[in-house]
């Protein structure tokens, strides 16, 4: 086995009810792995600004520490297909950066789907 060839998928993951969780809602979201080499500027951009803080004497804050988790997110997604009768805000959000941004920021239940899919590294070796 050649090992440059085990290299993280893309997972298409389904949005489950909040309360009910088999139940699907109709929102397919695609995610990308945190050790996908597109991740690593976002990565990088996290340390830096720890670095910079620590340079002036200051610490990270909580809501520094929750803007990371969101950002992080939103660069994991790739995309999304809201299917069926469900919406956000009386229509179905095309993908952006900023709706998702959006959703994960109103909805923690759907931030915390997306958050244990994204950490789930063995999932994206999967075939």
């Amino acid at each position: 086995m050649d090992i440059s060839t085990l290299k993280p998928n893309d997972r298409i993951i389904e949005i489950k009810h909040p309360v009910n969780d088999s139940e699907n809602i109709g929102i397919r979201v695609t995610i990308i792995s945190l050790n996908d080499e597109k991740m690593k500027s976002v990565r990088r951009r996290f340390i830096n600004k720890r670095l910079e803080l620590e340079k002036k004497g200051k610490s990270f804050r909580a809501d520094d520490i929750e803007d990371n988790e969101i950002d992080l997110l939103v660069a994991s997604i790739t995309g999304w297909e809201w299917y069926g009768d469900i919406e956000f805000n009386g229509s179905k959000p095309e993908f952006t950066q900023a709706n998702v941004r959006k959703v994960l920021t109103e909805f923690e239940w759907f931030k915390n789907q997306i958050a244990e899919a994204v950490g789930d590294d063995k999932a994206f070796f999967q075939s």
